[in-house]
């Protein structure tokens, strides 16, 4: 089985995992301009650098050929954000789940709560907790987690380990 998980917002990742293989990918979600030069919402995603990924990924690990669910973290707006913050986490998951939702089956698709998953892993708020809960359970993926900002990659890995331990 393969997991397509993603951590949503323009510093957002995707990560893809398979139960016998372990990680296989990650990336952070690409964003482009929106062709504002001011304003809110400056950047959003970019749709068709996030196609060509997952076209890439289903190519790559024969989607066809696998059961494949998908996992996105639920947007919680939090009034202390800025607006634009706001915007871009919903305009993020929905472009999420417009393109993760056409390489997935029917019932596949699986939005979680972003304490229910943590929950699963004793995670608080500390995004270094996130990166070392991901390297104990996922050790090669060193290469994707290098970095402090790679919190989002980590957590993109958690979400779809904790599909992979929901459905197991």
């Amino acid at each position: 089985m393969l997991i397509l998980s993603s951590d949503p917002g323009l510093t957002g990742a995707l990560s893809l995992l398979c139960s016998q293989r372990g990680l296989l990918e990650c990336e952070d979600i690409p964003t482009c301009a929106n062709g504002t030069a001011s304003g809110s919402m400056r950047n959003w995603v970019d749709a068709e650098g996030l196609q060509r990924i997952l076209t890439a990924w289903s190519s790559r690990h024969e989607f066809a050929q696998h059961s494949v669910r998908a996992a996105i973290e639920r947007p919680i707006p939090m009034p202390r954000l800025p607006a634009q913050t706001v915007a871009s986490q919903f305009d993020t998951f929905g472009v999420l789940r417009a393109l993760i939702g056409m390489k997935v089956g029917p019932g596949g698709m699986h939005i979680v709560n972003p304490n229910e998953w943590k929950k699963k892993f004793g995670l608080k708020r500390d995004k270094d907790e996130s990166i070392a809960c991901a390297l104990r359970l996922y050790p090669t993926a060193a290469g994707y987690l290098a970095r402090k900002r790679d919190h989002n990659r980590a957590e993109s890995v958690l979400i779809g380990h904790a599909l992979l331990m929901e459905i197991a």
